[in-house]
This record gives C-alpha cells, sequence and structure tokens, in this order.
C-alpha cells in the first residue's frame, strides 16, 4: 500500500493545479498516485545517498532557492514546489520501467495543460516529477509548512 503524502505543505497554487492532475488522470483511466512532495533537508541528503537524485537543489525542499541570470551583473530568484506522481498499480516497475510508458506521457500532456512543468521533459529525464515555479516566496512563507 502506497503511503500517505501531506501536501498541505505545498504552495496553495501548487496543491490545487496537483488536484487538477490527478483528477484528470484518473478520468483517462489511470490510478494516480503522490509518492513524494515537499522533503525535508535530510530526506533529500538520503534520497541523494541512495542514488534516486542528483541534487540537494531539488524542488521538493522547501525554502530551495534558485537563481536565473539577467545579463551579465543581475539575476532572478524563483522557488518551486514539486511532486512525483505514478500509477499506484506500477510505480515504476513493469511497464512503467520504460520512460515511454503512457501513463507517463499522459502526466507530461496533463501537467502542461494546467501550467506545471514535467521532469520528462530534461535530459536526465525524472519522468514522475511534476513541478511548478513561483517568482514569490517559498510555501512555508505562506504559513503551510
Amino acid at each position: 500500500m502506497a503511503k500517505h503524502v501531506d501536501l498541505d505543505r505545498l504552495h496553495p497554487v501548487f496543491r490545487y493545479k496537483l488536484q487538477l492532475i490527478l483528477s484528470d488522470l484518473t478520468a483517462s483511466g489511470w490510478h494516480p498516485h503522490v509518492y513524494s512532495a515537499m522533503r525535508t533537508t535530510a530526506e533529500q541528503a538520503e534520497k541523494v545517498r541512495l542514488g534516486y537524485s542528483k541534487t540537494m537543489l531539488s524542488d521538493h525542499v522547501a525554502g530551495v532557492v534558485h537563481m536565473l541570470p539577467e545579463g551579465r551583473d543581475a539575476f532572478t530568484e524563483f522557488y518551486a514546489n514539486a511532486a512525483d506522481i505514478a500509477d499506484r498499480r506500477y510505480g515504476w516497475s513493469g511497464p512503467a520501467g520504460n520512460k515511454n510508458f503512457q501513463f507517463w506521457k499522459d502526466l507530461g500532456r496533463i501537467a502542461k495543460k494546467h501550467g506545471c512543468g514535467w521532469g520528462g521533459d530534461w535530459k536526465m529525464r525524472d519522468v514522475a516529477h511534476v513541478y511548478l515555479i513561483f517568482g514569490d516566496k517559498p510555501a512555508q512563507d505562506f504559513g503551510y509548512a
């Protein structure tokens, strides 16, 4: 049985979009489950140690600040929230072990439909990963952490 993930720590806009994504996946005949959302620094460190993640600067970790350069001497700070979603019948095994599995394609299409990004578009594909970028304060500053 899949563990319950606390979505209350997510930014309210991302949490709403996540609910829309899950609803659309369910309507398409899938059995989506959020396996991971916000993580502590220690939880992320364990994911890195086990090889499940390559970075401590994950969108799953509250308060991580990303920076985009804007010219030579300026940058923009942004924050993000992320969730890992898989079909509860497969997880990452069996047919879902193939990154071209239809569930992953549907997840990416539906996430983008609702204005979220999808890790399946990255060079190092993370097909279960959906995220939303914010130019404002991280989720814990909204009182949701």
